[in-house]
């Protein structure tokens, strides 16, 4: 087990994560932040999807509690949502997703991960889920309403979804859904910024029967940034 520490420094880590050797470094640390989501403890017997899943956090969370897990990822930066005036010029040579694998290696994890945007991800490619996980993704993606569509398809009638997402926070206080456009800022690449009301609709325009919000914290990166998040539940009817 010599070699791990060397080989996790050689990978550049979104999660921080514990594993037989080492602990990674990370720009999130959400170890301390699990029971703000409001997952079931004993997911024995259950299948769980987890979408956007980088280097695993919640695919092997949702593995430790018990679930046949499936997880989704690109392995090519060139596939990721890019407005076109900030497309790089030119992107790594590597592979997504070597965090994930080499965690699933020393975990003896059995989690299964597809390179499959949540655009395509169907239940007649995948099957349908008791339990649909989401964080952090959404922010992200230039049509919103879509993904959570496909989320919505392939939870299971009955099934649950876990939707975590930063928030407008400012935009909160005003009294309808709304969403304001961030795809310009010379920083991360967020598309639209909801506040927590808009999600909530989207969520139930999507598909969802029952949405309901489960709680909202502060995510902090490992650098200090403080980023809003709200989480929601949301329910398909049997």
């Amino acid at each position: 087990m010599t070699e791990v520490p060397e080989r996790a420094r050689a990978i550049g880590w979104y999660h921080v994560l514990d594993l037989p050797g080492c602990t990674t470094p990370g720009w999130f640390d959400l170890r301390g932040e699990v029971h703000r989501y409001g997952l079931p403890d004993d997911l024995t017997g259950l299948r769980a999807l987890e979408v956007g899943t980088w280097d695993g956090f919640w695919a092997f969370e949702l593995e430790r509690r018990g679930a046949e897990v499936v997880a989704l990822d690109l392995d090519d930066e060139r596939e990721l949502d890019w407005p076109a005036r900030r497309r790089p010029e030119r992107f790594p040579d590597v592979p997504r997703g070597e965090g994930f694998r080499l965690a699933r290696e020393l975990l003896g994890s059995r989690v299964e991960r597809h390179d499959l945007s949540v655009y395509h991800a169907t239940p007649e490619r995948l099957g349908q889920f008791d339990l649909v996980f989401c964080g952090s993704v959404l922010i992200h993606l230039r049509d919103q309403v879509l993904a959570l569509e496909r989320l919505a398809a392939l939870t299971r009638p009955g099934g649950r979804c876990v939707s975590a997402e930063a928030h407008w926070r400012a935009g909160g206080l005003l009294p309808f859904a709304c969403s304001r456009y961030r795809a310009d800022r010379p920083s991360d690449v967020v598309f639209w910024e909801p506040n927590a009301r808009a999600w909530r609709r989207m969520l139930w325009s999507a598909g969802f029967d029952e949405v309901r919000e489960h709680g909202r914290f502060t995510m902090r990166t490992t650098d200090g940034s403080k980023v809003p998040h709200v989480v929601h539940h949301a329910r398909r009817a049997a």
